[in-house]
């Protein structure tokens, strides 16, 4: 066989190979755009943990839940497969985007990356930063009272 046919013969191989994954939906991403399958995606990797309410991001990617333990679940998409984790008090770093109601996340623990976090409305990303927020408050110490310190009541 002449080098012309054989790499003839691997260019066509690899692009059947190719247009076989796509076509048998191998190179979708898997789309999580309703609360009830991210609820399911998630009680599969946590199935003790009890979700009292989902906010998802504008396209549907990320979705983060409120536990009754306080804590926060976080689910993403990637690809066509799902990362989910606990976001435990002291774990992330939170910061507000101007102009657009989204958070700007750093997971402190993980080696998941992170990431600029787009919802819906400002109220919902609101919603998730104190979910965020009042995780990271129930690890801090308690400070006085400021009226207590000087000794006027």
């Amino acid at each position: 066989m002449s080098l012309g046919t054989l790499i003839v013969v691997v260019t066509f191989g690899v692009l059947a190979v190719i247009g076989a994954v796509h076509f048998t939906g191998g190179s979708r991403r898997r789309e999580t755009r309703d609360h009830g399958a991210a609820i399911l995606e998630f009680a599969k990797a946590y199935p003790d943990e009890a979700i009292r309410s989902v906010i998802m991001t504008a396209d549907g990617n990320a979705s983060f839940m409120r536990l009754a333990d306080g804590k926060t679940g976080f689910l993403q998409s990637m690809g066509r497969h799902y990362v989910a984790r606990l976001i435990l008090p002291q774990s992330v770093g939170v910061q507000a985007l101007e102009d657009q109601p989204a958070l700007r996340i750093e997971f402190h623990d993980s080696t998941l990356p992170g990431g600029d976090y787009v919802f819906r409305s400002t109220e919902e990303a609101a919603e998730v930063s104190l979910w965020l927020c009042g995780s990271l408050a129930l690890a801090s110490p308690k400070f006085a009272d400021p009226q207590e310190d000087d000794g006027h009541a």
